[in-house]
């Protein structure tokens, strides 16, 4: 039931029609370059998550009836609660932000990866599976948790979430290339599927460890995959409307709430850098959004990609 109810409200934003669903929720750019703890999107709409939760209080993800742990929501409610106390400053919001950081160093892998649950087989990923994604989000949390609490051991696990971004995805990292450009990629399948949203909160994890303590290594990173997407950023452009990926198969158009974030990731990522093709695009895709038929025009090839890849 919780899946047809997402589903319908998938469909109605496409008639003007606002999702109240938990997971499109609005995520406004928040970047401050001069305030380490807010993040680059406001997530706070995130904070009340009316899921499960298990016997410590973290956050679970229901999927066919089952809860899962799921490592990319906890860190999306913990950046939730880490913006209300950066906003209200209180100490409950600290205090669950900080028990997930807890939670995170506990449930990383001596490889670095945090594996995420339930499979997601219309991705290519029948079993738990690694994202970049998700360790932008861990490096972006745990950073966050070393500035409130000053552990270093929060800095240390930031470190060995870099791992995965050096290791290709054949040897169980998160690392695609493709003509000599490097992309992290957030479902690590073979064939690759370059979806940019994901690889924009990798960036984002990158960008935390330059800002926190000048790391080389993240330096080196991002700089290597802000080749690859200021190059790439106009595959995702169909003339209308923004590309959820440009992996093999089937157009598959973002959905309007991810057009919304794409538009939100790429004024912060122009923020971050200064670079016009990001300002360019953000406002090119705003004006798509406008736009009183664009979103109606991908819908058909949305319903298609999902009705042939599992909905």
């Amino acid at each position: 039931m919780a899946a047809l109810k997402e589903k319908f409200f998938n469909l109605v934003q496409y008639f003007g029609v606002r999702s109240p669903s938990y997971y499109h929720a609005q995520t406004p750019a928040n970047y401050d370059p001069a305030d380490f703890m807010a993040y680059y999107i406001d997530e706070s709409g995130r904070a009340d998550y009316a899921g499960p939760h298990d016997a410590e209080g973290i956050p679970m993800y229901v999927h066919k009836g089952k809860a899962w742990h799921f490592p990319i929501l906890i860190c999306l409610c913990a950046l939730a609660h880490l913006e209300m106390y950066r906003r209200g400053e209180d100490d409950a919001d600290r205090e669950f932000f900080l028990k997930i950081a807890h939670w995170l160093v506990a449930n990383q892998q001596d490889n670095g990866l945090w594996m995420n649950l339930p499979p997601t087989p219309k991705f290519g990923l029948p079993d738990a599976w690694p994202s970049a994604l998700m360790q932008g989000l861990g490096i972006s949390c745990l950073t966050r948790a070393h500035r409130l609490t000053g552990s270093l051991e929060f800095v240390d696990r930031a470190r060995m979430a870099l791992k995965p971004y050096r290791a290709r995805l054949e040897k169980g990292g998160v690392a695609s290339v493709t003509d000599g450009r490097v992309f992290y990629e957030e479902y690590p399948s073979v064939p690759t599927h370059h979806v940019l949203n994901g690889f924009i909160f990798a960036m984002w994890g990158l960008h935390d460890m330059v800002r926190l303590i000048n790391d080389d290594e993240a330096a080196r990173l991002f700089d290597d995959g802000l080749e690859t997407i200021a190059e790439w950023l106009p595959k995702y452009d169909t003339g209308y409307w923004s590309l959820y990926h440009i992996g093999q198969g089937r157009q598959n158009p973002a959905s309007i709430h991810y057009h919304r974030l794409h538009i939100e990731q790429l004024r912060v990522m122009h923020a971050i850098t200064g670079m016009d093709i990001f300002e360019k695009y953000h406002t090119r895709w705003t004006e798509y959004l406008n736009g009183r038929f664009n979103a109606l025009q991908t819908l058909p090839k949305k319903i298609w990609w999902n009705l042939t890849r599992g909905f």
